[in-house]
């Protein structure tokens, strides 16, 4: 049987993903980094059989190639996930289920094989996304690191730079300006249905939206090296036409991106300035797009520090990051994280605690006038994160506790994962001292209250994620009780190998009938598609197809026979056939189910179904009827095999 590899993902892409994102088993660096990001927390749960299992041709020859994985129940589970921005709201983002992850992340493997760029014909021109699938990284870290050391590098160049950055861009990117990107691009083009399912993939990824997911490398290059590439290279042509500008460079990550300029003449370029912000605004409303006006501007070079805004991951190079560490070295520290917390203390109790003086608390707790160019906010996450000895200090942890006592849980809204890191980094193997207590009794106060919100759940799951998923309330009682699909995540996914779920959900039976048959696990992934997005119309188009296809291939099995899909689609036929292994008579059901497929606008002219008040309902009841019976037939068959 020839199966058409219908996601377009090859043998090498998928053991290329496995090899980037399953090498925990052996990197003990990159599995405690993936240890602190929930959506990676499960490959930190896996085994070198696993990897070895997962990464095999076997496994995508049976599963990936044939797309049977998409009819397993554990790989199709999805969950909002609770991640922040950096003003404090939260972002529109996905949980996946880790097989899916690394779907998302080999289709990206993939096109990244035969996409050719643009802008590497202008060699003013450099772009980094979150990660590098040429070079195998799977994390922001060195990327960002790389996109620092150039602007530092221009800084001492060119003497202006633009700053810019995009309004509310992943959730503004155009799956079909996507597509259009993509086949104008490669070397090898995908097939239509490889392109229909690559858009299914990333639109049901992102729940109908460009999927935003941590710490997805494939979302990143997507959205950087593709949807971007064409608009930085109409930007530079621009640029150059000029006359005042001898020189440019255009630095990219991601959304953000820097223009360095250098004038032929003593100016302050203001007028080039407007003309650019004019240009580059007009290119990206052509592709749905929106400059952010408010975090644009031209500055000097001697501001690039600042607009950087480097953090305790993202240092620009390692002689700064050695100085820093030279510098907590030689001081205790731990005043000034009491100076922090009394400060929190006075700006809750006069009202005028916000995101902008919590910031400022930070910086006049830790800021050096010592060393240069570094931010107390990089003092600060580096006492959290490497030097908790400061933090485990008596008095440290009774203000840490009197401030949760006294002023409540709500100061922790301003960076829920930093200071929930710092209370347990308060006590040394995460025993529960005072601290830690009063930050759980907080939280189980207002669960109590039931008046839990997501950031009572970020900081929750940061104790969770802290201490390996093992207190057992604060996910039954607050977790599953208020984010129940995130609370599934959590104790299919962390608590566990995910492999035990897979397997588990893996019907050996419908593995068996199907037979690698491409076209059914095809018309299964597109009904869970639509039935997700309530588009039930097209979910029932599909389920049906999927139904009478189902039904020759247990008839193929069944008498040993080839697949003869033209033999079961009468009721009739089917009515006769069912009867045989269930010993019921499902006419009744089997004639509905026609008949409704008739009065489908997709599949019939009458259109019948459009005059309805109920369809939806009705079809909903009709496919949970329709699967029951497939249930039951392969209950029956279950002992034969």
């Amino acid at each position: 049987m020839v199966v058409e590899n219908f996601t377009g993902i090859s043998y090498e892409s998928w053991k290329e993903t496995c090899d980037m994102y399953l090498s925990t088993v052996t990197d003990i660096s990159l599995r405690r980094s993936f240890a602190m990001y929930l959506q990676l927390y499960p490959f930190t749960r896996i085994t070198s059989v696993d990897k070895t299992i997962i990464s095999s041709k076997g496994f995508y020859d049976n599963f990936i190639k044939s797309g049977a994985i998409f009819h397993n129940d554990s790989v199709l589970k999805r969950s909002n996930n609770f991640i922040l921005k950096n003003n404090g709201g939260f972002r529109d983002a996905q949980l996946l289920s880790p097989l899916m992850f690394l779907i998302l992340q080999a289709i990206g493997v993939e096109i990244c094989k035969r996409y050719r760029q643009k802008r590497e014909t202008d060699e003013n021109i450099v772009a980094f996304y979150a990660g590098n699938f040429l070079d195998h990284k799977s994390l922001y870290k060195s990327q960002y690191q790389e996109f620092s050391k150039w602007n530092n590098y221009y800084a001492e160049e060119y003497p202006y730079f633009i700053k810019t950055d995009l309004s509310d861009y992943f959730s503004n990117i155009k799956f079909d300006k996507l597509l259009n990107l993509i086949n104008n691009n490669v070397q090898a083009k995908f097939t239509p249905i490889q392109q229909k399912t690559i858009i299914d993939i990333l639109n049901y990824c992102g729940d109908g939206k460009f999927p935003l997911v941590q710490n997805s490398t494939a979302s990143s290059f997507l959205a950087t090296i593709v949807y971007l590439d064409i608009i930085d290279v109409k930007l530079g042509n621009f640029i150059k036409k000029l006359p005042n500008i001898e020189a440019y460079k255009l630095i990219r990550y991601v959304d953000d991106l820097y223009i360095w300029l250098k004038p032929k003449t003593e100016s302050n370029l203001n007028q080039e300035y407007n003309d650019i912000r004019a240009e580059y605004s007009s290119i990206l409303n052509s592709y749905g797009l929106t400059l952010n006006t408010k975090k644009t501007g031209l500055y000097t070079g001697s501001d690039i520090d600042e607009k950087l805004k480097w953090s305790i991951y993202n240092d620009v190079v390692n002689e700064q990051r050695n100085a820093v560490e030279m510098y907590l070295d030689n001081k205790n520290w731990t005043e000034n994280v009491n100076k922090f917390i009394t400060s929190l203390f006075e700006k809750k109790f006069d009202s005028t605690l916000t995101k902008e003086s919590f910031q400022k608390v930070i910086n006049n707790s830790f800021k050096s006038d010592d060393i240069v160019g570094i931010s107390g906010d990089e003092i600060f996450k580096r006492i959290i994160y490497d030097h908790s000895e400061y933090l485990q200090d008596d008095f440290v942890i009774e203000n840490m506790s009197s401030l949760l006592v006294r002023q409540g849980i709500s100061t922790f809204y301003m960076s829920p994962q930093i200071l929930t890191t710092m209370v347990l980094n308060t006590s040394p193997g995460k025993n529960k001292n005072i601290a830690v207590k009063s930050l759980l009794n907080q939280l189980f106060i207002r669960n109590k209250n039931q008046v839990i919100n997501r950031y009572d759940i970020v900081i929750a799951l940061q104790y969770l994620l802290n201490t390996g998923f093992s207190h057992y309330d604060l996910k039954e009682k607050i977790i599953n009780r208020n984010e129940h699909n995130l609370y599934l995540y959590i104790k299919k996914f962390c608590c566990q190998n995910f492999l035990i779920d897979f397997k588990k959900h893996n019907d050996y039976t419908h593995f068996k009938i199907i037979n690698g048959d491409w076209k059914t696990y095809y018309l299964y992934f597109n009904y869970y598609v639509e039935i997700s997005k309530k588009q039930y119309m097209e979910a029932y188009a599909y389920f049906k197809t999927y139904f009478d296809r189902m039904t020759a291939l247990i008839a193929a099995y069944k008498n040993n026979k080839k697949l003869n899909v033209n033999k079961y689609f009468k009721t009739k036929q089917l009515e006769k056939f069912y009867k045989t292994i269930i010993g019921k008579n499902v006419g009744k059901t089997l004639e509905k189910a026609g008949k409704l497929r008739n009065k489908n606008p997709l599949v019939h002219s009458s259109m019948e179904m459009v005059d309805w008040s109920d369809w939806t309902e009705i079809i909903n009841k009709m496919i949970n009827d329709l699967n029951k019976i497939l249930q039951e037939t392969l209950t029956e068959l279950k002992q034969n095999l």
